[in-house]
């Protein structure tokens, strides 16, 4: 799933979540937030079609999962030790 080519591109929001998850273990980042962000979007665009609550309920936890998940990253690349920068 990690290849990048059309055969692997993954369709729904919870496959996207997934290979952003492989991402953020493997250490990269930006892929793991461009995923997530896919995610987010497939998650969206379902959402304005799911008709059950089931389906709906199971959407709304990948975008929260990958909007998390996307702030974790951000967080994490972001992150500078301040007592390490006073000699």
């Amino acid at each position: 799933m990690t290849e990048k080519n059309n055969n692997n591109e993954p369709r729904s929001a919870a496959q996207w979540y997934d290979l952003g998850c492989i991402y953020r273990k493997e250490g990269d980042f930006g892929c793991a937030v461009n995923a997530f962000r896919s995610a987010v979007e497939c998650a969206d665009a379902g959402l304005a079609y799911a008709v059950d609550d089931t389906a709906r309920l199971e959407l709304e936890s990948v975008r929260n999962k990958a909007l998390a998940s996307i702030e974790l990253v951000q967080r994490i690349t972001g992150f500078v030790n301040k007592d390490l920068m006073n000699p």
